[in-house]
């Protein structure tokens, strides 16, 4: 029996469920941890955790699973239970998976309440919000200067632009000299001797200011494109509101989202909040193109390419037929899929039929994409564009 066995709490991505749908030969357990508060008088995740071992014990002998593969599966939880890190307060919540074949920890920004499922493929259905961009980046902006973070999830570490562009805007008018003058002065009068100084110009040093900012502002969107072009990830600002309305005024990066996050901000720590809101903002753009999405493909695809019947889907992605898969976030299927054995997967019974089509449309290396109720297709629960 090959584990893999993983202390390291990681960032969920794409590839994770990728790699957990390869390993849900079953029995698989799947926990989720919320947040701990210690002033709410709550329980720690640790205590949690040990309170749905229990129950995780129980469901396993319920199940005819020998002692010596229940054993294997729970002591390394029981080891993590009693890890001082789960007793300390966070905010953030924690999912985790255990099958006979792998142990995963990963970091949760979206609320989840606690819970347990033991059956024969990881429960992933309450996590697959998680799934926005690999990596985004904020942009944090003052008058002074600007400050561009790398992040994934709630975590982040600060990046450098590249060389030649200003992080500040002293920097920036060293660089070049201001191409506007503030004071410039002419003679009046019919002779020289007669002459009296007559103030022109480009306007107040109010004026000035947002002139000066605004080329600062054009000479970090140069670098972010000569940093970013590539890949084009999203951009997040984050910055009082007349900062941010000058950057997107004079912006041309691509992917520039519309929303910003308020005020201003100091530190990467996730308590702090800055990158948790971005993180927000990010996953309700990719919700919005996803939907965008779903109804272009619903529009132009033809019948046999796209389908809202459940039982056809499930089929489908147990052929591998799925390209992309949308799941209403909320909904649930409960049922028994009397379809072929799907890999030597143990038939734990009733399960729910939704995160089997998620599983399975990941495994044969589609895509899915959980949405609000109110962005699926005539009430549907579940739709499917299919590969052919």
């Amino acid at each position: 029996m090959i584990v893999t066995k993983s202390s390291t709490v990681e960032s969920l991505q794409a590839q994770n469920l990728h790699e957990l749908s390869q390993r849900s030969s079953g029995p698989c357990i799947t926990i989720l941890l919320p947040p701990f508060r210690p002033a709410e008088h709550s329980k720690s995740k640790g205590a949690v955790l040990k309170i749905l071992l229990q129950d995780a014990l129980r469901q396993l002998t319920a199940n005819r699973v020998s002692e010596p593969v229940v054993r294997d599966l729970v002591t390394p939880l029981e080891q993590l239970a009693g890890d001082p890190e789960l007793a300390g307060g966070s905010s953030s919540c924690r999912a985790i998976f255990r099958s006979p074949e792998a142990l995963h920890q990963f970091e949760l920004v979206e609320p989840v309440t606690a819970g347990l499922i033991v059956r024969g493929c990881f429960q992933i259905r309450p996590i697959l919000r998680e799934l926005v961009a690999p990596h985004y980046y904020v942009l944090e902006l003052t008058k002074k200067r600007v400050e561009l973070v790398r992040a994934t999830g709630v975590r982040g570490e600060p990046v450098e632009l590249p060389q030649g562009i200003p992080v500040t805007l002293e920097a920036a008018l060293s660089f070049k000299p201001p191409d506007h003058d503030l004071e410039n002065r002419a003679a009046a009068g019919s002779g020289s001797g007669a002459m009296h100084g007559i103030r022109f110009g480009t306007g107040s040093a109010r004026e000035n200011e947002h002139t000066y900012l605004a080329d600062f502002y054009k000479a970090v969107d140069r670098g972010i494109h000569e940093l970013l072009h590539a890949a084009r990830p999203p951009l997040v600002l984050a910055g009082v509101q007349e900062d941010t309305a000058l950057y997107r005024s004079i912006a041309t990066y691509p992917n520039l989202l519309e929303e910003s996050v308020p005020g201003s901000h100091a530190g990467l720590e996730p308590e702090n909040g800055l990158l948790r809101q971005a993180f927000t903002i990010v996953r309700l753009d990719s919700i919005d193109q996803a939907a965008a999405s779903l109804t272009e493909s619903k529009e132009r695809n033809a019948p046999a390419r796209f389908s809202t019947d459940l039982d056809k889907i499930l089929h489908a992605a147990i052929e591998g037929r799925i390209h992309r898969l949308y799941v209403d976030e909320n909904a649930q299927r409960i049922g028994r899929f009397k379809g072929q054995k799907r890999g030597g997967r143990c038939d734990w019974g009733e399960e729910d039929l939704l995160n089997l089509a998620a599983v399975e449309t990941i495994r044969q290396g589609g895509a899915v994409f959980a949405l609000p109720g109110s962005k699926m297709p005539d009430h549907a629960v579940v739709a499917a564009v299919f590969r052919y």
